[in-house]
């Protein structure tokens, strides 16, 4: 009578445990793994948008208003410039809408370079210095969900930059005389991130973009 083959237990033993610690790690692990991706997915899926404007209305010459619009939403960029003439010809110059994710974000460097230059922390300023031109500017954000807006507007870059003026504090006390105004100090309202935030508005864009602004601009001066 021939013997039926022995099973090895010991082999069959480790199989089951390295089984059974499989099955014990995706029950601890696989759920956690599985809420992550979905939190990831609800995050990419979420809209988010960023714009950006500034515009510049001409009290003097043939332009009487020009505009850059930037603005990115939902990873996909865009950019115009528009001027308006005196007569009321508008022309516009469009960059070529591109997807951030394929090419890198432009409009998101710009909003980080404005961001950085304070366009969320300035404000309104009257006109001072030159007062032909005003510029306002425009900012809007969305992010998971929450969104925030702020419009403000002046005169001059380069006159707060340098100039100014100047802001006194005055307190009264019954129990005191008035103070020497003559003598008393004052505040310098001395503020060059107007100019900055200008700036990084009209140096946007790829070469060729800037080319044909200034083109545009250039043949709206020339108009009759």
């Amino acid at each position: 009578m021939l013997d039926r083959p022995r099973v090895p237990f010991v082999p069959i033993a480790i199989a089951l445990t390295v089984i059974a610690a499989l099955a014990l790690a995706w029950k601890m692990y696989g759920g956690i793994e599985s809420a992550r991706s979905a939190a990831a997915r609800r995050v990419l899926a979420q809209r988010s948008e960023i714009r950006l404007s500034l515009r510049i209305d001409h009290t003097t010459g043939k332009i009487a208003r020009e505009e850059y619009r930037i603005a990115d939403l939902d990873g996909l960029s865009t950019a115009e410039y528009r001027v308006l003439g005196r007569s009321g010809t508008l022309v516009r110059v469009q960059a070529p809408a591109r997807k951030t994710k394929e090419y890198g974000s432009d409009v998101a460097f710009l909003f980080g370079k404005v961001v950085q230059d304070g366009i969320w922390e300035l404000g309104n300023r009257p006109p001072r210095g030159d007062t032909s031109k005003r510029y306002t500017v425009y900012v809007y954000q969305l992010v998971e969900g929450k969104a925030g807006s702020r419009t403000y507007s002046f005169t001059d870059p380069h006159y707060w930059a340098t100039t100014g003026g100047h802001q006194y504090h005055l307190t009264l006390d019954k129990n005191k005389p008035l103070p020497d105004l003559v003598k008393m100090q004052s505040t310098t309202l001395v503020e060059p991130r107007y100019g900055a935030i200008v700036a990084d508005f009209e140096g946007f864009g790829s070469p060729a973009f800037r080319k044909a602004i200034a083109a545009q601009r250039a043949r709206m001066e020339k108009r009759t």
